[in-house]
């Protein structure tokens, strides 16, 4: 692999203690942990069936990890402890039951309340029955709601941290225009593939971009894009011992497909866990989006991996799923200008 002139460590959701002014009021910055929620909660509930719904859901497994973390870190606290401490919290759900207040069960969410930028859902209900139909209902906008804002604010602050060089080449390669985080420093390429990786040896960050011809609606089968994935990264990316070669967990991890849209275009999404065919015990997390460039008549590829053994890996994974997220794949544009 070739290294960069520079390495920028990056900034991984820090935001100082500035402030802002948002229509005449002033707002602080948000405090509080990347993936971390405050729920504010009446303590009286929090064992009880309205309390486990919520908790449950707020705490559920991610797809696609090696080891079990949470979709989001929760703390809690009853409305009697909710002060300005307190307020100024990244991600908060506050919930309120009362049968003398509300006749349903509704959820509003409510942006820069107390800092910026902050995300809040206001849960009220008349009673606990009609609470916990709702966050079986609703739970997954809920989930949702917060991590897209936490991708968000890895992008905002990314916007600014990114390897301008590695970009020229993405742009060059396959006319992408890509933010590529600057803790990204290495690159391998080939004809039509592309290993962008950090290098490091505790949390490393790999981007894999490819590409090849478009025939049918076929190819963006499940099946198909594994196929593929592991025909292309496989002699893209070598592993530790001879013959040995980066390839898709199939046996004790499935890799899951869902279909979603990205910038108005059909967009595969596939989580999942890569490991290293051959004699090594290697693996970890990847999340690859795969879409139709028309212009070109080719399917492009983009995923990120993380291999971090013996730590955490949903920060660093939503920041490659952030940076690939900013993708924008070729339209009638002439060109895509990226400042040196």
């Amino acid at each position: 692999m070739k290294p960069n002139k520079i390495f920028l460590p990056l900034i991984l959701f820090f935001f100082l203690f500035t402030s802002c002014e948002k229509g005449g009021k002033i707002l602080t910055s948000i405090t509080g942990s990347a993936y971390e929620i405050l729920v504010v909660m009446p303590k009286k509930y929090w064992k009880t069936d309205s309390g486990t719904a919520l908790f449950s859901l707020l705490s559920k497994d991610m797809i696609g990890m090696p080891q079990a973390e949470p979709t989001l870190s929760i703390s809690k606290c009853s409305p009697e402890e909710f002060n300005s401490l307190l307020k100024p919290t990244r991600n908060i759900i506050i919930v309120d039951i009362d049968s003398t207040q509300y006749t349903q069960a509704k959820i509003m969410l409510i942006k820069d309340k107390w800092s910026s930028p902050q995300s809040i859902a206001r849960i009220t209900a008349p009673n606990q029955e009609s609470f916990v139909e709702l966050i079986k209902k609703q739970g997954d906008e809920i989930n949702n709601y917060f991590v897209q804002a936490e991708i968000s604010r890895t992008t905002n602050v990314m916007k600014n941290n990114v390897n301008k060089e590695l970009m020229k080449i993405v742009y060059d390669q396959f006319n992408i225009s890509m933010q590529i985080p600057s803790s990204i420093t290495m690159y391998k390429q080939e004809e039509n593939a592309l290993w962008l990786s950090s290098g490091t040896t505790d949390v490393r960050q790999d981007i894999i971009i490819y590409s090849y011809p478009y025939y049918s609606e076929k190819q963006l089968e499940l099946d198909s894009l594994l196929k593929k994935r592991d025909e292309i990264i496989c002699p893209l990316i070598p592993g530790p011992a001879e013959g040995s070669c980066m390839g898709t967990e199939r046996i004790y991890d499935i890799p899951q497909l869902k279909k979603i849209s990205k910038n108005g275009r059909y967009c595969a999404e596939i989580r999942g866990l890569w490991k290293v065919y051959g004699d090594a015990m290697m693996g970890g997390p990847f999340i690859s989006h795969t879409a139709i460039d028309e212009i070109h008549q080719r399917i492009i590829t983009i995923e990120g991996c993380i291999y971090a053994p013996q730590q955490k890996k949903r920060t660093a994974i939503r920041t490659l799923e952030a940076a690939i997220l900013t993708a924008q794949l070729p339209t009638m544009m002439e060109e895509i200008t990226i400042d040196n």
